[in-house]
């Protein structure tokens, strides 16, 4: 593979060839290495490999690496502990809607006997 497709006089203007481009992109999206252990691994400058990545219209915002053995351990099948926790948090939610709109009932019935508004509008400064 050719690294540069153009040599010039000075290093600060070198060209890499698209075939390098496109194999250094592909090594950091298949997620085994990070962005600055390729820039360092072949000698390119910082944030290159990003610029080239939105040059190949790849949308680069801070991937996530997930390795793969995480993956492949969960079991589909739920244990009697997780539906208990899963029937706790539910209950959870519904307590905490219920509070919520206990909340929000006893500020309509405030605004409506003190004729005072105490929600504010949205678009207020």
């Amino acid at each position: 593979m050719e690294r540069y497709s153009k040599t010039s006089s000075s290093k600060w203007q070198s060209r890499y060839s698209e075939e390098f481009k496109r194999f250094v992109c592909n090594e950091f999206l298949t997620g085994t290495v990070t962005r600055r252990e390729i820039e360092t691994k072949y000698n390119i400058g910082n944030s290159r490999i990003t610029y080239w990545l939105r040059e190949f219209g790849y949308d680069y915002s801070k991937p996530s690496i997930v390795p793969l053995q995480i993956m492949t351990n969960q079991s589909k099948s739920s244990s009697p502990q997780d539906e208990a926790s899963l029937s706790q948090l539910k209950k959870e939610l519904h307590e905490a809607k219920l509070l919520a709109e206990a909340y929000r009932k006893m500020i309509e019935v405030a605004e409506h006997e003190f004729k005072i508004k105490i929600v504010k509008k949205s678009n207020t400064k």
